[in-house]
């Protein structure tokens, strides 16, 4: 059955999505942000257009996507011989060298997934011009969010960039127009982001309960609105009141019942106080993904093949390789992207689990920010997967010299989605559940 929606007159009441907190939502003007008061998370971002220029940026960024993937990235020229790559030339090579996973994940984060977020974005913009809008746009927003975490161009022109330095000394390199169309599509994607209001959009969104969107037919007030002091006094959870946040659209509603939190009113998503088997589905991941990671640094990423030798080429390798080279700033950075990031990550996800089943009490402010990190930082280890990608989809001047792609690079792979789900999968307000629990005893 569904839940019954939390309103007061003038401002909506909402649980922080990261630690779960009550709190009163004033009007937020144009061009302002909101963070909770007890974790820093960003509540809400208004920004001046959320309609227009979304809309313009999504249509701009999808012709840009277009021209990045049908012209060549970069071309390479030695002794009379050229060989150049665009970006699913880049996938496609790594399939026919027999790493089609590889190939896979490398596609879905440079060209499927930014497409299939702008066509989704786009759709919706125009859906939602004229309230009401129908349910599913509020669906095909929620589907958007979850293919943008796998749009990774940024990473991708980085590993680009890193690529063409390590055969700078082979041949002479060039740079494409796709290479070019790839910078001007990070800058729109980081624009649409940046001009997107969800709750904007949600707001225009007819409701699966009957109500409309401007509230016509709201429930009567809940009683929280005859309790004020729940909303002032700290460490009080929507969990602790009976109240269940929507991790679809956000909206705070009473639960249907102790058990079973029943459906959303306004999307009609199945609720939950915490993501269901969070911890254990997160251990799980994080054991799989260490074990993926002794493979992923031991064995070669790459082979390089010149004039019958064979040189391998492991993560560590190849950093020695640039710092050697003269480019000492790009072997740092591949460095910390491809070795320090996912082996931070493993240990930094492994903390908070034991924080959580142990309930340890303070510090929730730095884990919190830590889980943050995590996210923050998560796909940029797909850095080493990139320049393995585009270092063996350029380098094919057989019998001259080509390169090859190894074993270690299914692996990295592997670690690199393990913990990219690990991240997801717990549920921040885990770590703060503990304190709201000690806060009520007192």
């Amino acid at each position: 059955m569904p839940s019954i929606p939390v309103r007061r007159s003038n401002s909506e009441v909402i649980a922080c999505p990261g630690c779960d907190l009550l709190q009163q939502l004033p009007p937020v003007p144009p061009g302002a942000r909101a963070r909770c008061p007890r974790c820093g998370e960003v509540l809400v971002s208004a920004p001046k257009d959320p309609l227009d220029r979304p809309l313009a940026l999504a249509l701009a960024a999808a012709i840009t996507l277009v021209v990045a993937n049908t012209t060549p990235l970069m071309s390479l020229s030695a002794v009379g011989r050229h060989a150049d790559t665009t970006i699913l030339g880049g996938a496609l090579m790594m399939w026919t060298q027999g790493q089609p996973l590889t190939a896979t994940l490398v596609a879905l984060c440079t060209a499927i997934a930014p497409a299939a977020y702008l066509a989704l974005m786009v759709t919706v913009m125009i859906a939602v011009r004229r309230p009401p809008a129908p349910a599913w746009a509020g669906q095909l927003l929620r589907l958007a969010e979850h293919t943008q975490v796998w749009s990774l161009p940024e990473v991708m022109l980085l590993g680009i960039l890193v690529a063409l330095v390590k055969i700078a000394d082979l041949a002479t390199v060039e740079a494409g127009i796709g290479l070019y169309a790839t910078g001007a599509l990070l800058v729109l994607l980081a624009s649409l982001a940046s001009s997107l209001d969800p709750r904007a959009i949600w707001g225009r969104v007819t409701w699966s309960a009957g109500s409309e969107p401007n509230g016509s037919s709201a429930p009567a007030p809940s009683p929280l609105d005859r309790e004020n002091h729940l909303m002032t006094r700290p460490a009080r959870s929507a969990a602790s009141q009976g109240l269940v946040s929507c991790a679809t659209c956000g909206l705070l509603s009473r639960a249907a019942s102790p058990d079973e939190p029943g459906f959303c009113p306004r999307c009609g998503a199945e609720l939950h106080r915490r993501h269901p088997n969070a911890v254990q589905r997160t251990w799980a991941l994080v054991i799989a993904a260490a074990v993926c990671f002794v493979p992923a640094n031991a064995l070669p990423v790459m082979v390089s093949n010149a004039l019958g030798a064979s040189t391998p080429d492991t993560i560590l390798g190849g950093v020695a390789f640039l710092y050697e080279s003269g480019s000492w700033p790009l072997a740092l950075i591949v460095l910390v992207a491809s070795f320090m990031i996912p082996l931070g990550k493993l240990i930094a996800l492994v903390w908070l689990l034991i924080a959580v089943q142990l309930g340890v009490r303070g510090g929730e402010s730095q884990r919190m920010r830590l889980h943050r990190l995590v996210h923050l930082v998560g796909p940029w280890s797909m850095l080493d997967v990139f320049v393995a990608t585009f270092t063996v989809a350029l380098v094919q001047l057989s019998p001259l010299m080509s390169v090859e792609p190894g074993l270690g690079v299914l692996f990295f792979a592997a670690v690199v989605v393990l913990t990219l789900f690990a991240a997801e999968s717990l549920d921040p307000r885990l770590l703060w559940d503990e304190a709201a629990l000690e806060s009520r005893r007192a």
